[in-house]
């Protein structure tokens, strides 16, 4: 719209506005002028003194950050859609909504009858032909600031520690996360917010809007898009979940201000309950619609204050509060490295995903994230009191950093939601080197010079190895054997320092029953740029506790059985031998080699055991990449 025509309706507004104040003073805009900048509680109109036909208005800022007059007509009320929870449905016209529909960015935008303040627009229906709206009633939006403290349960990791440590997450894991960003709206309806993102490619936006309604790339405000004075009714507000070099943010509309309190949205953003997170003022630039769900273009402005409540009827903010963030650092190398400085929103529940949206942002603007490719990650948590802590990841292959981000969204997951502890996460660091092709070797064959070996022996191992392009090549390990091996089968186990982890929790599993015994699991693991040497045996162990009791004598195994301990699981292998060989080129892969140990007198404490012969090997067991 050109600015002559901007001026023509906002002429005709204002004489229409003046003959109504001769015989209407105190509706529409004249209200919202006599409340002032910082609002008021207007008169609400309860669900049920409504009828269908009856006429409003309802204020939301279309361009600019003026707030800007629509037109109401209440159809009725769905009432009790859930126990307690009613809507009031209304067809919206006017601002070329007749056009757009409900726009995504409205939620929130106050309805007024009369001069009573009747809710906030919530949700509408995707693909519908005429603007109807969903309300949430003012009532439930000011009780809000009433309800008991409550906060969304946070569950259980969805990764565990032998997920993690054999780099196995569910394909969809990515888009399960950001999905949960997007909290419930209206019956079968989708909330009219906008979520915008600044600073990111346009493939993540791409991607994330997979999963999260209503994405769109958005801006900065400038100068006059962060005055806290603007966030009177009607005028367009952000939550903002991540901020910095890239912004994430979910923007709605004020639907009343009183004093330094805000009400917002008329829905859950996330649904989280009590929180505490950054409030930002925004600006619109234009409206594009569209037959799924037209948008507001919008940049956010300056944090003016913060959220502390959001819950099912809307979200409760104060001015000029403060919400504390968690920095995370994203460091990408290359010809011109890339340092990227962010702040997350402080939600526990959902910080693994802001974790991971900012680290996957960074990683597309610095080194788009595509087709084949390597990857090596270093993933620093400050952990407070518990000190810090330290992984070493290498990724190849087919969608290499989506494996990496996922490494990353599991591991914070973990520490997070465990119930081991209250973790103390102060800050991540993420350091990323990217390569424009794989480098991973596979090992494909693993022979031994010979199969009868004695304890202590030092036994030359040939590895097969296909390298990313070209033929296979051999290459010679020595491995020398431990020299208190009963006699009978060892098997040996070679690969990659991923893929070896996962075996050794296979053979020895074992659940940490303290928050230090999961640390010092997650010290422990390896990288694909090491070379593992894993030697197991008949163990009959036992994990108990935390910890694994391998090889232990008859005598000691009766004991536990006696003892009648139920948290004891017997193991029938052991890990007797764990070397690892820091490699240039990362690895992929895990063989196996059985051996005969042969001995003249038996281990102290373990029986004589048969002999048998011969050896195997079994076939590569490639990670998923």
């Amino acid at each position: 719209m050109t600015g002559s025509r901007a001026r023509a309706r906002t002429s005709r507004w204002t004489g229409a506005l003046l003959l109504i104040g001769l015989w209407l003073p105190r509706v529409a805009p004249a209200q919202t002028a006599a409340a002032g900048p910082t609002g008021g509680e207007l008169p609400a109109i309860a669900v049920d003194e409504l009828t269908a036909g009856s006429r409003g208005w309802g204020l939301s800022v279309f361009r600019g950050g003026e707030p800007e007059r629509f037109e109401v007509e209440i159809l009725g009320v769905l009432r009790d859609v859930q126990p307690g929870t009613s809507y009031v449905l209304g067809r919206l016209t006017g601002q070329g909504l007749e056009k757009t529909g409900v726009i995504a960015g409205m939620s929130g935008s106050p309805v007024y009858v009369g001069e009573r303040l009747v809710g906030a627009v919530a949700f509408a229906w995707p693909f519908a032909h005429e603007a109807i709206a969903g309300i949430t009633p003012i009532g439930a939006m000011r009780a809000i600031a009433d309800a008991a403290p409550w906060k969304r349960p946070l569950g259980q990791p969805r990764s565990s520690l032998a997920d993690i440590s054999a780099r196995s997450f569910p394909a969809d894991a990515l888009g399960a996360a950001v999905a949960a960003l997007a909290g419930p709206a209206g019956p079968g309806g989708r909330p009219a917010l906008l979520w915008g993102a600044t600073g990111f490619a346009d493939s993540t936006v791409a991607t994330l809007g997979r999963w999260l309604p209503s994405l769109a790339a958005a801006g900065v405000a400038g100068r006059g898009g962060g005055e806290p004075n603007e966030l009177a009714a009607g005028a367009a507000v952000a939550q903002v979940w991540i901020d910095g070099d890239l912004r994430l943010a979910a923007t709605g509309t004020v639907t009343e201000r009183s004093g330094d309190r805000v009400l917002a949205f008329g829905h859950p953003v996330t649904g989280q309950g009590d929180v505490a997170m950054p409030m930002a003022a925004a600006e619109v630039i234009t409206v594009l619609s569209s037959a799924a769900s037209s948008f507001k273009l919008a940049n956010t402005g300056a944090v003016v204050g913060a959220f502390e409540r959001d819950h099912p009827a809307g979200a409760l903010g104060r001015i000029d509060a403060t919400a504390p963030t968690l920095p995370l650092a994203v460091r990408v190398a290359g010809p011109v490295p890339h340092r990227f400085a962010l702040r997350l929103a402080r939600v526990p529940a959902l910080l693994p995903t802001l974790a991971a949206i900012g680290t996957l942002g960074a990683l597309d603007v610095a080194a788009p994230v595509a087709g084949l490719e390597g990857l090596d990650l270093r993933l620093a948590l400050d952990l407070g009191g518990d000190g810090r802590l330290e992984l070493v990841q290498s990724f190849d292959g087919e969608g290499a950093g989506i494996q990496a981000v996922l490494f990353l969204l599991a591991t914070v997951d973990f520490l997070t939601r465990t119930d081991l502890a209250a973790v103390d996460l102060r800050g991540v660091e993420v350091d990323i080197v990217p390569f424009a092709e794989p480098r991973a070797e596979t090992l494909v064959g693993l022979h031994a010079e010979r199969a009868q070996v004695e304890p202590g022996d030092t036994l030359e191992l040939l590895l097969d190895v296909k390298p990313w392009r070209g033929e296979a090549m051999r290459r010679r390990l020595p491995v020398t054997l431990p020299p208190d091996l009963p006699a009978g089968r060892y098997t040996l186990l070679v690969g990659d320092g991923a893929s070896a982890d996962a075996a050794r929790l296979a053979i020895e599993p074992v659940e940490p029953v303290t928050f230090a015994q999961a640390l010092a699991l997650l010290r422990s693991l390896g990288s694909a740029k090491q070379l593992v040497v894993l030697g197991v045996l008949s163990g009959r162990g036992l994990a108990t506790g935390g910890e694994v009791l391998p090889r232990l004598p008859a005598s000691m195994r009766s004991i536990w059985g006696v003892s009648g301990t139920r948290n004891a699981t017997p193991l029938r292998l052991a890990v007797a031998q764990f070397e690892r060989t820091a490699q240039e080129i990362p690895l992929a892969g895990l063989l196996r080699i059985d051996l005969e140990v042969r001995r003249q007198e038996p281990v102290k404490g373990e029986p004589t055991r048969p002999i048998t012969a011969g050896a195997s090997t079994a076939g590569a067991k490639k990670e998923g990449r």
